[in-house]
This record gives structure tokens, C-alpha cells and sequence, in this order.
């Protein structure tokens, strides 16, 4: 039988492939694993009548047990690094079909023995969803965001409205060792998915994940077993423990940043185009930093969502006699540019995993000329057209926030990663309750 040269140079191509990834996984400790997926949805108006059956998929993920030299991975008890490919079955397979994701992860051990690990795992990643609202509406053309309902059901899926969406995780993991190189695993936590109103409708996925699955790291011999095994136990040198706070070379540092993005139209102001307007946040913050992992502190974020003037402005031209806006969230009758503007301070705890940080800001608006806009016709009409006249915390539904009402709270999701000494570029997710108002990215400087 005579081969033909490109069965000779694939043959040798996957022989080395093989041969170095046999390699690189002994010298870097590479593991394999493989889960089954199954949940439930949380509830939600939107997505309820939708769900047929339980959530069921399965994911593979790669992930980098640290050696002695990952300094930044040791301090936070040997955590190891993942990159995973997940598909899920969202419980209808007509409204809402399937998701496939592709994320990086941590798995942080919070405590570890011979015999068990348990840690939580943090993800972040892209997801594409089969299913939206364009392609389950039924005339299936461009049309306006109609909340649409036949025999008390709504007709199309109004908790995606894009293709590509943003996938984020949190939970908590159980490791059991079985015999040299594989491990029973199992982890429990919450996913979510959705665009961060990039595009609307985005009322987005919220669900709880059961897993349980095997990991296998190649390799294993008892010499690593006793030298680098991530399951054991392990003995950092004194010089690689994470510093007290006498320790740190920096107790403070001062950030300045600026970041811009876009977000939809939103879905309950039926404008007769999907437009886009423009979104930005700029920080000034400081953070005391006791140890090498984590920094605390506190900032004043400014915010700008062109939104709020723009929709109105050409809805005021189209319908002279409205007393409201068809915007569905606000009183606002007349287009002003200070709208678009709001001033808060916030509270900003971050972790630091070498040059990467990632924290949740969380804040209360200082200045917000659209509060007292709020829509609620039956009560303003009432006060004979007068606006709310609300204090810097009031009563509000966090449930229904970015529905009904923003309110006086805001979050913030933050991911930095330093670039040079005194710059990092960074991605933010500005956040109502569970309800997202955009996504933005930019740069900042640090001293």
C-alpha cells in the first residue's frame, strides 16, 4: 500500500502534536475535563412560559495547574487557569434552542486535602444563543419591539434579542481524587447570558448549573505526585506567600480611567428604527491595598447614556399632543442633553491576580436629573404634571429595576488588566438590579 505525502506530513504532524502535547502537559500540568450539565431557569416573566423541560449540556475544559513559578496563581492557594467550551439546551427547542460558550475560568481552592478540594470557579466568556427574538417572531421580518401576545403568551422569545451574547458564572467546585491522574468532579453555581442592552429585547438568562464530571491530568508520575501535584497540599517558600500589609510596596494607588460604548433603543419604546446611542463612564478613584491580592477603596463615577434625550426629542417632534413619552421608564417631555448625564460614588472592591483585576463596584447616584422622571403617568397626573420629588435613597423594587425604575443604586462589573507600569485597558458592565443599561471599554492610568 503506497501512502501519499499528505498522509506522510499529517502522520508526522499529529505524531509531534501528540508527542509535545504529552510534553507541555508534564511540564506545565495540564488537565483535561469533561461535565455533564443540567438546571433550571430563575424565574422570570419572560422566559416562564417558554420552559418545557430542564436545562441539560455538557462542557470541556483545558485548564493550567501552576507550577513554582506562577507567583501571581500560588497566591491564591495554587489557583489554576481554564479555557472551556460549554453547550447548553435551553429547555424549548423552538423558542429558545441552544447556547454554546466559550469562556476562561478560575478554580480557586478555598480549602484542599489528600482526598477532596473545594473552591469557586469564576467565568467570563462569549456565547452564541440559536434562538432570539428576531428569528422566533412569526412573520419573521423587521418590525417594532411589540410585546406581542396570543391566549395570555407572549409569540417570540423576549429574553434574547442577539445572536452573540456575554457569558458569566460563579460557582462553587468539589475535586475528589479517584486514582493517579483523575479526579471526580462536581460544581454548582449560577450562569447568566445576555448583551448587556447592545441589543434589545435583553432581559437576558439567569440560571442554576449542576455539574458533574471526570478530570485527567496525563503525566502523573510519583515524582510529580509528590513535588507538583495541585491536589496536594502545597508548601509555598516563605518569599512566595502573599505579603501582609507590611509587606506591600504600594498601600495606595490613585486610577483615573475612561471608557465608552453603545447600547439599543429600548424595548418598550417602539421606535420605528433600532438605533444606537452612544454610552461612557469616567472614573477617579483611590484603593488602599493591605495585601497583594486584593485592594479596596472608593471613587465618583461619571455616566452618559445618550438615550435619554435623543428618543425623545424625535418622539416629541412625531407626536406634538403626547402628554408622555413613549419611552416607557420616564416623564421626560421635552429633549435636554442633562438628562443623559449622572454623577454617583461607589464603593470598589477588586482582587488582583498579577497584571489582572476584577472587582464589583457598587454605588449610590449622587446627582440623577432623571429620577424624578420616573414613569408612573397615574401618579404624576396626579400631581398635576409635577415630577417626583425623591431624596438621595428612596423606595424601589430591585427586582424590577431598569424596568419601572432605575433607582439610586447602580453596580458596576470591572475587569482590568495592566499593560504597562501605569495603564491598563479595562471592560465594565454597568448594571440596575439584574438589568443591564451597557457594556463600555476603555483606558486608564494608575499612580
Amino acid at each position: 500500500m503506497q501512502l501519499s505525502s499528505r498522509t506522510i506530513i499529517a502522520t508526522l504532524l499529529l505524531t509531534s502534536c501528540t508527542l509535545m502535547a504529552q510534553e507541555v502537559s508534564r511540564l506545565s500540568a495540564l488537565s483535561f475535563r469533561l461535565s455533564g450539565l443540567g438546571g433550571m431557569m430563575m424565574k422570570d416573566d419572560k422566559v416562564d412560559p417558554w420552559i418545557d423541560r430542564p436545562l441539560a449540556g455538557a462542557e470541556f475544559a483545558v485548564e493550567f495547574q501552576p507550577t513554582g513559578k506562577w507567583k501571581c496563581l500560588q497566591e491564591w492557594n495554587n489557583t489554576s487557569v481554564g479555557v472551556g467550551l460549554t453547550f447548553l439546551n435551553l429547555g424549548n427547542d423552538k423558542m429558545l434552542g441552544n447556547a454554546i460558550a466559550i469562556h476562561g475560568h478560575l478554580n480557586t481552592p478555598f480549602y484542599r486535602s489528600r482526598h477532596f478540594v473545594i473552591g469557586l470557579r469564576p467565568t467570563v466568556g462569549l456565547a452564541i444563543c440559536t434562538k432570539n427574538y428576531e428569528n422566533t417572531f412569526p412573520d419573521g421580518k423587521d418590525h417594532l419591539y411589540e410585546y406581542v401576545k396570543k391566549d395570555g403568551k407572549a409569540i417570540a422569545n423576549w429574553s434574547i434579542g442577539s445572536y452573540l451574547n456575554a457569558y458569566l458564572g460563579m460557582e462553587i467546585f468539589l475535586d475528589f481524587p479517584i486514582k493517579r491522574g483523575f479526579d471526580i468532579t462536581a460544581a454548582f453555581g449560577w450562569h447568566h447570558i445576555s448583551n448587556g442592552s447592545i441589543q434589545h429585547p435583553n432581559s437576558g438568562y439567569n440560571m442554576f448549573l449542576a455539574s458533574l464530571g471526570l478530570r485527567y491530568q496525563p503525566g502523573l508520575d510519583d515524582e510529580w505526585l509528590k513535588a507538583k501535584d495541585s491536589r496536594l497540599p502545597y508548601e509555598r517558600p516563605e518569599k512566595q506567600r502573599p505579603k501582609v500589609l507590611s509587606e506591600v510596596e504600594k498601600k495606595w494607588d490613585v486610577e483615573i480611567s475612561a471608557s465608552g460604548g453603545i447600547k439599543q433603543n429600548y424595548y418598550r419604546d417602539n421606535h420605528p428604527h433600532k438605533q444606537f446611542w452612544g454610552a461612557a463612564t469616567v472614573k477617579i478613584a483611590a484603593h488602599w491595598i493591605p495585601v497583594s491580592i486584593f485592594k479596596i477603596g472608593g471613587g465618583i463615577d461619571a455616566f452618559y447614556d445618550g438615550y435619554y434625550a435623543c428618543v425623545n426629542e424625535e418622539f416629541a417632534a412625531a407626536n406634538p399632543d403626547a402628554s408622555v413619552t413613549h419611552f416607557g421608564k420616564t416623564y421626560l417631555t421635552k429633549s435636554e442633553v442633562k438628562n443623559c448625564f449622572r454623577v454617583g460614588f461607589s464603593l470598589q472592591p477588586e482582587f488582583i491576580i498579577g497584571n489582572l483585576t476584577a472587582g464589583i463596584h457598587v454605588g449610590v447616584y449622587l446627582w440623577d436629573p432623571i429620577k424624578n422622571l420616573e414613569y408612573k403617568k397615574d401618579i404624576v397626573e396626579k400631581r398635576n404634571g409635577q415630577p417626583y420629588d425623591l431624596g438621595l435613597f428612596y423606595a424601589y423594587d430591585f427586582s424590577k429595576a431598569s424596568n419601572e425604575k432605575d433607582g439610586w443604586c447602580y453596580m458596576q462589573f470591572m475587569l482590568k488588566y495592566r499593560v504597562l507600569k501605569n495603564m491598563f485597558v479595562q471592560l465594565g458592565l454597568k448594571t440596575h438590579g439584574v438589568r443591564a443599561e451597557f457594556i463600555d471599554a476603555g483606558l486608564g492610568v494608575c499612580f
